[in-house]
């Protein structure tokens, strides 16, 4: 913008003054405004908006046409006051995103000379469909029906959604196994496919019961260029050739639907200056005994940013402080051959200690192998060292990889690690939990966190949770199904609330058979600064009392009925290429 005094030397000129700009040489169009000028003085103003790149020259340009005296830019100092000067010219640039003030200068840029911007309208996606998805032997795409949020993705066909914004991206899962008539049984596999090709270790295992429902989760963290393609993929092995397997979707009076599968993916950095990552997995069954032992890890098969790969002894060693969101799954289940029975108790570690309200447990019956999901948020100091332990209650259960004919290998484990920001500027984040059983009936009702392990910017009372600033975020729900007396038979069902109204597509659903398990709900959310959110749960019971259970295995830390995570994603980046991930 140029605001220019046009005059006349003498204040006796007649004509016309014009303004406009040029750049590198060249003038632009629609840029140009006149000013007439009677003897007298005004301002003269020429504003644009312009995309410019590094090296370009713009310019202020005029031109008069006189019909007396001598007209132009006039400058003037009136008695005491300020100088009047000829032109005043400003100019800025827009990053085109808001963020809290307390975020604007992210770590270690203090000593640096460098632009920043704080993206915080990041790309995401929360799909789901409202049909049933059943196959067999043959591999079948898992297709969707329902976009309930997006940004920064494109749909082709079968609903395949493709990368519009590179970056890399945090997925997860959920799928709803089961079978339609309820007397199918067998197992689901589920693996990905990146543009055509199927991907090495993508593949997970969930064994259907019969009369029973369950969700298979699988997480991944993800680098994706424009144009990148991500598939699901579902294939079924059912005990009858006469039974049917697949993806289940249901509909429930006074509850949001429970589709056959959720996607939820959300951005966490731009492509060229990665989020701090780390993924690790095993290629290699690990049993248990009843003392705790440290999950280790393929050396070879790590990938990621900024943060050191596991050791020989399965800890990670953070190389600088900050706030780390840590989420394994893995296959739980029996040694080949023994169809043993019993239960998994598994956690995460800081410097050797227990993690508070972060343990789960997880039953195997007669051999069935499913997914076992455990998340928390960690602030972490340099050196410190993070590692997942697990013990047993027999011998031949535990972690179980095991190589499928014709698919993908299914690995025994996969641990995702990225960071929230810095520890001195994190992103909005909530760990929280509850360390009371909570039963449940066919009326739903909210599930109560009465236990705070971490916040930022997100307020907790008591299982509601208001927002303090406004974006993008992911939510999730981990709770411990089972019974009062490890004998109760039913379904409980969890999903998510905002501002009181149930979130569509966002229910989830367990079968509870004298086990115990963890049941995932998860979503990603635009949300407002005060939002409030609620996990809400019910029961449809059979036998006994169902709900969230909390338990105190001997000499561990005590499990929590549920856990419950979210953080809001927001990242910096440098138009001066910058990588503050990678600075020395």
């Amino acid at each position: 913008m140029a605001a220019a005094q046009v005059g006349s030397e003498d204040d006796d000129g007649v004509g016309d003054v014009r303004m406009w700009f040029r750049l590198n040489g060249e003038d632009m169009a629609d840029s140009n405004t006149i000013q007439t000028v009677e003897k007298d003085t005004a301002v003269l103003v020429c504003q644009t908006a312009i995309e410019i790149k590094t090296g370009d020259k713009l310019e202020i340009v005029i031109a008069t046409d006189v019909t007396q005296g001598t007209l132009g830019l006039v400058a003037a100092k009136p008695h005491k006051e300020a100088a009047v000067p000829s032109i005043i010219v400003s100019v800025f640039k827009s990053t085109g995103s808001t963020t809290n003030s307390e975020r604007t200068k992210p770590g270690k840029s203090n000593n640096k000379k460098h632009d920043y911007e704080i993206i915080d309208d990041v790309a995401y996606l929360q799909a789901s469909s409202s049909k049933n998805q059943l196959t067999g032997t043959n591999p079948k795409s898992v297709t969707y029906n329902k976009v309930d949020g997006v940004n920064g993705y494109s749909t082709v066909k079968n609903d395949t959604f493709l990368y519009e914004t590179p970056g890399y991206y945090f997925v997860v899962y959920g799928a709803q196994v089961g079978t339609p008539s309820g007397n199918g049984n067998g197992e689901i596999h589920m693996w990905t496919r990146e543009n055509g090709k199927d991907d090495p270790s993508s593949n997970s295992i969930q064994t259907v019961e019969r009369r029973s429902l369950s969700v298979l989760t699988y997480n991944s963290l993800i680098k994706a260029p424009v144009g990148r393609e991500v598939t699901l993929i579902i294939s079924a092995y059912a005990s009858n050739k006469c039974s049917s397997l697949g993806l289940i979707a249901q509909d429930f009076k006074h509850e949001p639907l429970v589709p056959s599968i959720i996607r939820s993916e959300i951005q966490l950095s731009d492509i060229d200056n990665p989020v701090h990552n780390l993924v690790l997995s095993s290629s290699k069954t690990q049993l248990g005994s009843s003392n705790s032992k440290a999950i280790t890890y393929d050396q070879d098969q790590s990938t990621g940013v900024g943060i050191p790969t596991a050791r020989s002894d399965g800890s990670i060693k953070f190389s600088e402080p900050g706030i780390y969101f840590v989420i394994f799954i893995a296959q739980g289940g029996s040694a080949a051959d023994t169809r043993a029975s019993g239960e998994i108790l598994l956690g995460p570690q800081l410097n050797g200690k227990d993690i508070l309200n972060s343990n789960v447990i997880h039953s195997v019956r007669s051999g069935s192998n499913r997914g076992i999901t455990c998340q928390t948020i960690v602030k972490a100091e340099a050196d410190d060292k993070l590692r997942f332990v697990f013990s047993t209650t027999n011998e031949d259960l535990g972690l179980i990889a095991t190589a499928e004919k014709n698919e993908p290998f299914v690995a025994s484990l996969i641990a995702t690690v990225f960071e929230l920001g810095t520890k001195e500027n994190p992103v909005p984040y909530a760990q929280l939990s509850s360390s009371h059983s909570q039963w449940g009936c066919i009326t739903p009702r909210k599930v109560e966190l009465n236990n705070n392990d971490g916040s930022h910017r997100m307020k907790n009372n008591d299982g509601t949770i208001e927002i303090e600033e406004s974006g993008t975020y992911y939510v999730m729900g981990s709770g411990q199904v089972g019974s009062s007396d490890g004998k109760g038979n039913g379904d409980v069902h969890l999903w998510i609330r905002l501002n009181g109204k149930d979130v569509a597509d966002s229910n989830t659903v367990q079968t509870v058979d004298g086990d115990t398990i963890v049941l995932v709900c998860q979503a990603v959310i635009k949300l407002e600064a005060g939002d409030k959110l609620e996990l809400v749960f019910s029961a449809d019971v059979a036998k006994g009392k169902l709900g969230f259970v909390t338990s105190q295995p001997e000499s561990n830390e005590k499990v929590p009925s549920m856990v419950f995570s979210a953080f809001k994603s927001s990242y910096t980046k440098s138009s001066k290429h910058y990588n503050k991930y990678n600075e020395d």
